[in-house]
């Protein structure tokens, strides 16, 4: 388990040096020992030709909120796969996205978490499933 510290450092990394997630508008806002939170507040450029939230916000979100919780012990890794059922669509009237990711593995060469994405009311948007590879 790392210091308090260490995890204010993860989130401030993410939410400051990681230029793709910070364009999408996706901000961490809690991380500890094998969990993790983050949201996007929905803006109109997350809209697809549809009127709902493009399905690559919330996938950004999943992908992010993930990496942020499988560093989570201090190593270094990359995702190697990420897979996310689409649930529900969001739409422009709401307001902002919740991911919250989960370790359910925590391996030598690959960690394995699972994630949710809700909308402010707590209605699952989506759901994922994704490993990482640890690089070192």
């Amino acid at each position: 388990m790392q210091t308090k510290e260490y995890y204010e450092e993860l989130c401030s990394a993410y939410n400051h040096n990681n230029p793709f997630a910070n364009a999408v508008g996706v901000q961490i806002t809690s991380c500890c020992d094998g969990h993790a939170e983050a949201e996007v507040v929905i803006e109109e450029q997350h809209i697809n030709t549809i009127q709902t939230v493009h399905g690559g916000v919330a996938y950004t979100l999943a992908d992010t909120v993930t990496g942020c919780a499988a560093r989570s012990r201090g190593q270094r890794c990359t995702t190697i796969e990420g897979k996310v059922n689409y649930i529900r669509a969001a739409s422009g009237r709401d307001h902002k996205l919740i991911g919250k990711a989960d370790v359910i593995h925590f391996g030598r060469k690959t960690i394995v978490l699972t994630v949710d994405i809700t909308n402010e009311a707590g209605k699952l948007i989506a759901k994922g499933l994704f490993t990482y590879y640890v690089l070192d």
